[in-house]
This record gives C-alpha cells, sequence and structure tokens, in this order.
C-alpha cells in the first residue's frame, strides 16, 4: 500500500487541539446540529465577526442533509398549495447557490409529461410554469417551453406513448447534498467558525447570561465543559430530541416523514434531463433524476419515527418500481434492477390539524426560549435564507453582533466553488441515439464532487480511473486529511457515493480501505473491524428491503 501523503499535522492532531481550545474559552454561539440547516447558520454568524462553535454529534449532513432528492428547486408542486412567498423565496435562492455554490449546484432541465385524463392538462401544466418562472424574476434560469408527444418521447424513449399528448420543460437545479453541506461546513471555518463532528451535547445550564453546555467527544468519549452567550438547536427531525436534551419541553415541533429513493442503470431507465411526473399508483408527484451511469426514482412521503432509523421498504420499492415502469414501461424494471436504496427523514414541522405528509408545510420555524434558539423546518434550498432569518434574530434579541446587519452569505461563494455557473452536466442528457453522452466519471463527476478542489484531488490520487483502487485510496487520503472524514461510511456515502452507486466493489474493498483510514486515525485492530461492521451493517440496511414479505 502507498505511503501516506505528507502533512504538517494529522487530522487527530488538529481535532484535539480544537477540543482543547473549547475548554478555555465563552463562544458566542453554539451552534448544535450539523446539518444544512446548522452549518448555515453557523457560517451566517461567523461573517457577522461572532464567535462560533459548531457541534454535530455524527458525521457533517450525516441524516437528512445527506438523505434528499439532490434537487435545489423552488418547489413546482407547492404552487397547487398557494406557498407563493416560499416558492418566491426558494427561486431566489437557487439562484444565489447556482452562483456562490458553482460545481456542487448545477442548472437541470426538467420535463412534465402529461397525458390525456391527468388531473393536471397542458394549459394548467404551462400556466403553472409560467407562474414559476415569473416569480422567480428577476432570476429566472430560462423561459419554460410547451412540448409535443413526440418531443418528450425523445427525452424519455421508454415513456408510454398512449394518451400522451405532450409536455412542459422548465429549468431548476440539483445537487450533491452531502458535498453542499460539507462546503459550508468548511467555509464557516474558513470565516472563523470551530466545526467538530463526533461532539455531542448531553446538558445545558443557563445562568448569568450565559449557557453552560456539557459536550461529550464521541471518538474519545472525554467530558467537555463550553460557555456561550447562546446555543442555537438545529436538529433537524432530531428536534424533539436535541430540545429534550436541552432541558425544554412543550408540545411537539416536528412530525418527520420518512422519504426513500431508488438506484437503477441509466440505460434501463435514460432520461434527457430530470423527470417530473404523478404516479399511476396514487397521483402523487415524483422524479426521475439523471446521476453519472444511472437513474433515481424518488421519492415517497410516508410518516415516521424519528427514533427508528430510515430505510425504504419492501413496500416503497415496490411503488417506486410500478410507478416508474407506469411511467416508462420500456423499461420493464424490476427488483433485480436496483442497485441501492437511500431514505431520510423530512423535518417537517408538526401540523395543527394532522395534515397528511405530503400537505404539511416546508417553511421554518424559529423559537427563543432564554438564550436557546430552536429552528426546525424548512427545505434544503433554503437553508440559507433560514439562517439569515435566524442571525437576524439572535443578534437583535441577545444584543451579539452587529444589529440589522445584512448578511455577508448572500455574495459569499463557497469553498472550493468554481468561478461561475456552471452548465448543464454532459451526463444528464442524452446523444441522438438515446443514449447517455459523455460519462467519463474523472472528469464530470469529480468536477461536480469536488468543484475548484476537484485539480488537487486528482493530483494526489493521480490520473487512473474512478473505479481504480489507487484512485479511490487517493481520494480516501484527501478525505481524511481534508475532510472530517473519521469512518468508513462517511467516505463510502458521503465524502463520495461509492457505497451508493457499487455496493458490491465497496463490500470488497472495506479491508483495504479501512486500513488505509485506519492509517490516517491511528486506529486499533479493534476500531479497525468495528469500523468495517458498521459499513456492512450500513449496506446491508439499504438491502434490507429484500426481505420484506411486501418485496417486489
Amino acid at each position: 500500500m502507498p505511503a501516506l501523503p505528507t502533512q504538517t499535522r494529522s487530522p487527530l492532531e488538529r481535532r484535539a487541539q480544537q477540543l482543547e481550545q473549547l475548554e478555555a474559552r465563552t463562544a458566542d454561539v453554539l451552534v448544535v446540529g450539523g446539518g444544512i440547516t446548522g452549518a448555515g447558520i453557523a457560517l451566517d454568524l461567523a461573517t457577522r465577526g461572532l464567535d462560533v462553535v459548531l457541534a454535530e454529534r455524527g458525521d457533517w449532513s450525516g441524516a437528512t442533509s445527506s438523505a434528499s432528492s439532490r434537487l435545489v428547486h423552488g418547489g413546482l408542486r407547492y404552487l397547487e398549495q398557494f406557498e407563493l412567498s416560499l416558492v418566491r423565496e426558494s427561486c431566489l435562492e437557487r439562484a444565489l447557490l447556482l452562483r456562490n455554490a458553482a460545481g456542487y449546484v448545477w442548472p437541470e432541465e426538467f420535463h412534465f409529461p402529461v397525458f390525456r385524463g391527468d388531473r393536471i392538462g397542458r394549459a394548467k401544466l404551462l400556466a403553472g410554469l409560467w407562474l414559476y418562472t415569473a416569480l422567480a424574476t428577476p432570476r429566472a434560469l430560462g423561459l419554460p417551453a410547451r412540448r409535443s408527444a413526440a418531443a418528450m418521447g425523445r427525452r424519455l424513449p421508454q415513456i408510454e406513448t398512449r394518451g400522451l399528448v405532450g409536455g412542459g420543460s422548465y429549468l431548476d437545479a440539483a445537487t450533491d447534498d452531502a458535498r453542499l453541506g460539507l462546503a459550508v461546513v468548511q467555509t464557516a471555518r474558513q470565516q472563523g467558525a470551530t466545526c467538530l463532528s463526533r461532539l455531542e451535547l448531553v446538558a445545558t445550564d443557563e445562568a448569568g447570561g450565559q449557557v453552560r453546555c456539557d459536550l461529550r467527544d464521541r471518538e474519545a468519549g472525554a467530558a467537555i465543559e463550553l460557555r456561550a452567550r447562546a446555543v442555537v438547536l438545529a436538529g433537524g427531525p432530531a428536534t424533539d430530541e436535541l430540545r429534550a436534551v436541552a432541558g425544554l419541553g412543550g408540545p411537539a415541533w416536528t412530525a418527520p416523514s420518512r422519504g426513500s429513493h431508488i438506484v437503477v442503470p441509466r440505460e434501463h431507465l435514460p432520461t434527457d434531463g430530470a423527470t417530473i411526473f404523478t404516479s399511476a399508483v396514487d397521483g402523487r408527484v415524483m422524479f426521475l433524476i439523471p446521476w453519472p451511469r444511472h437513474t433515481v426514482v424518488g421519492t415517497t412521503d410516508l410518516d415516521a419515527d424519528p427514533r427508528q432509523r430510515p430505510r425504504a421498504s419492501g413496500a416503497e420499492v415496490r411503488y417506486l418500481l410500478d410507478s416508474a415502469r407506469a411511467l416508462a414501461p420500456g423499461s420493464d424494471l424490476g427488483p433485480d434492477d436496483v442497485i441501492s436504496t437511500w431514505s431520510g427523514l423530512r423535518p417537517l414541522l408538526a401540523p395543527p390539524d394532522g395534515a397528511a405528509p405530503s400537505e404539511r408545510s416546508r417553511e421554518e420555524r424559529i423559537e427563543r426560549e432564554g438564550r436557546i434558539l430552536t429552528i426546525a423546518g424548512g427545505k434544503l434550498t433554503g437553508y440559507r435564507a433560514a439562517a439569515e432569518k435566524l442571525a437576524h434574530r439572535l443578534t437583535a434579541e441577545l444584543e451579539l453582533g452587529q444589529r440589522g446587519r445584512t448578511s455577508a452569505t448572500r455574495e459569499l461563494p463557497l469553498v472550493g466553488a468554481l468561478g461561475g455557473p456552471v452548465p448543464r452536466p454532459a451526463w444528464s442528457r442524452l446523444g441522438a441515439s438515446g443514449g447517455v453522452r459523455d460519462l467519463a466519471p474523472l472528469g464530470i463527476a469529480w468536477d461536480a464532487r469536488y468543484g475548484a478542489g476537484a485539480a488537487g484531488v486528482r493530483r494526489v490520487a493521480g490520473e487512473s480511473r474512478l473505479l481504480d483502487a489507487t484512485t479511490r485510496l487517493g481520494e480516501l487520503d484527501h478525505a481524511a486529511r481534508d475532510e472530517d472524514c473519521l469512518g468508513l461510511v462517511d467516505f463510502l456515502f458521503r465524502r463520495t457515493d461509492f457505497g451508493l452507486l457499487s455496493p458490491g466493489r465497496a463490500r470488497a474493498e472495506l479491508p483495504e480501505l479501512s486500513t488505509r483510514l485506519g492509517q490516517h486515525l491511528a486506529w486499533s485492530e479493534a476500531r479497525r473491524e468495528a469500523e468495517m461492521a458498521g459499513a456492512v451493517a450500513e449496506l446491508d440496511l439499504r438491502e434490507s428491503w429484500r426481505r420484506d414479505p411486501d418485496a417486489p
């Protein structure tokens, strides 16, 4: 195995120094929760000159923020719920992300087929698309287009032609959600925030204008006491659990729902851009999303228990396959075509009227109790705006920082972002023969994964193919050295998508990968074995639907 790359300090040494410094200071704000919302809040507050600590008990974007539909969008379907302000805000935030997170976020063309007898006809669809575009003005990505049945067939070659009357197309955006979340964390760190994963809040005590926070380092098990002038709880679907830890009571804040996705080979379900459609099973809005060499089918929307680890069930996989097959019968998708699955919890606010998951608002809620603020709800696209709202309230009500200051994050590029808007990626399009264009993974996929840092990773990894073991070890070196990668699952499913797109190869390479990461992190043999067991358990969880009695 090649020698480790040279570095001034190991990841463990840097982490130990940061943990030691926590005990010796009183921070302005402790932000608890390292998903996209918490990371965005830490970034916003740091740009205002505040001393910020961001603590995450697991990995960055380790739950909901790495289990989305990987879309950055205004929410076309929210128009039917008359949430026009949410749509407008999301469209404006989409435009900012396309500029400030270029490379992590890219434009994507969406196609919406219409069949005879559909609840949404062509006229209603076009009216909705024009309203959607108008709400995004002046930062609309382009004008919507009406499509004939033949044009829809060229964009989704296996589409059902019986009753197909045409459709419409419009521009939105897509993202690698886990990489985007990590970029926000890295940018917060660049702005002066102290950001530590595997650091868990276990208790708080407010007195004398400060909050004493008891933390536990989940790597070494050490107890740490930090004092902060304010605490922000950004726990996503675990908000109520986190509030209980902080000693806060009251009615439940969240009623999470589960959304599951399946990944199938692109050649079995080719699509030129993304497709938005209504399921023939139950009429829900669904997506086909292009990914290098693959197509993602999603998503479900079911009530979920936040205390249980989300997984795709056999019934959900059956539903997703049936829905995709009804839209594109030429695909003839079956259970053997499912490469992998992922499932996440949406941090939806608890409704007062028991509304169905798909009808619950995606807006955020922010409340302050003493010197502790809680935020819940929201969606990935609007994370920056939500952070800005919370920061305005925190600085105004707790007299921290400069009141009324405009957030610098509106103009701030994320670490690793490219120097301007990127074009729609070639791998999301089909050639004249219906084949997928330019799937060279070391080019397009790495640019999307690492942004402006791709060249540096290539230098570490060498110029061999992405699925070559030497190259993957180079990626692992980069993840351990520069991206807070503290576990095998972090690497397989968040620093890369190797475990998602090549689960069989991932299993085979676990011994080599665990040995390499263990060298960086000084693992004992027992820890290395535990990491491999954890990775196997994660891979098994994503395959567990096959053992369900209602599996297809």
